[in-house]
């Protein structure tokens, strides 16, 4: 109460510049907490998603005969292969069923076909019919 008697003793424009300090400090506690969340949206949520994306694509093209790695760490080869499940064969004549998401990742590298490029052998004979004709001169 004793703060009220003070702030009305000062007069109306103490009263109003309270009012107003209170309003920017209340505008800037809302900047710092925007800022925190577009922080943790690219430090912990954008990255993760990323990985997520990676592991699903991953799974999705795992293949019978792959290699790979569970999340326990177990090694083991592709036996059979289910939209849910993957059987592995971790030794002749051991196979264990785990499920699909906990192939954490595959040892197995599976070449993608790359578009041919021009040879570059053409582009360095022109250079060389060049240099010959400056020479020349």
């Amino acid at each position: 109460m004793s703060i009220i008697y003070k702030v009305l003793a000062a007069g109306p424009g103490a009263v109003f510049a309270a009012a107003k300090q209170q309003a920017t400090s209340t505008w800037i506690m809302w900047a710092l907490i925007a800022v925190m969340l577009v922080v943790f949206y690219f430090i912990l949520i954008r990255p993760q998603r990323k990985r997520s994306q990676e592991h699903d694509q991953m799974a999705s093209k795992l293949e019978k005969g792959d290699e790979v790695v569970t999340i326990g760490g177990v090694h083991g080869t592709i036996n059979r292969i289910t939209d849910e499940t993957v059987v592995l064969e971790v030794d002749k004549g051991v196979k264990l069923t785990f499920s699909r998401s906990a192939i954490a990742r595959t040892l197995t590298v599976h070449e993608e076909e790359e578009e041919e490029e021009e040879p570059e052998e053409e582009l360095e004979e022109e250079n060389v019919e060049e240099v010959d004709e400056d020479d020349e001169k």
